[in-house]
């Protein structure tokens, strides 16, 4: 049994065949993510170092559920599950436009998560999705500089969301 940590949801003005491949192929994930193996199939690996994250360990996951262009679920090593889900909306400078939500659970324990742990975790999770958002207009993440051009989004972020749970 999971608990459902933390969702959060973006726009991209970039149709769902766009936003699905920079969830799949390890160059395109390590331009926003992490530094990224995957092998894009139901079973096949989903595994990421985070660069910017010294100390933390690799994450290795397996994709349990693989539905193209709509639903992706990542089973990790530290008990995590992801899951990417993309729906498509009318508009946008291309004629179409993606909602993607990121849902994190936690399979690992029955313990309770700190408000804290969450906290960091949506600041994490909302600037990856800025991340995605300059990677799908050209911008890789220079993860060499990700103190000087990521960290104060980042704290922007944690700022925000230590207000809404106060």
């Amino acid at each position: 049994m999971s608990d459902t940590l933390l969702i959060v949801a973006s726009d991209f003005e970039f149709p769902r065949v766009i936003v699905w491949d920079a969830l799949l192929d390890s160059e395109l994930v390590s331009g926003w993510l992490a530094e990224a193996l995957i092998v894009p199939e139901a079973g096949g690996e989903y595994n990421l170092h985070w660069v910017h994250h010294p100390g933390q360990p690799q994450s290795h996951g397996r994709i349990t559920v693989f539905q193209p262009l709509e639903r992706l679920v990542v089973d990790t090593s530290d008990g995590v599950l992801l899951t990417f889900e993309l729906r498509e909306l009318p508009g946008g400078s291309r004629g179409t436009s993606t909602n993607l939500s990121v849902a994190v659970d936690d399979s690992a324990s029955g313990d309770a998560t700190a408000a804290s742990d969450v906290t960091r975790m949506r600041a994490d999770w909302l600037t990856n999705l800025d991340q995605l958002e300059d990677l799908l207009r050209g911008h890789p993440v220079d993860w060499a500089h990700w103190n000087r051009d990521r960290h104060a989004a980042w704290a922007r972020h944690l700022g925000e969301a230590q207000n809404s749970t106060a």
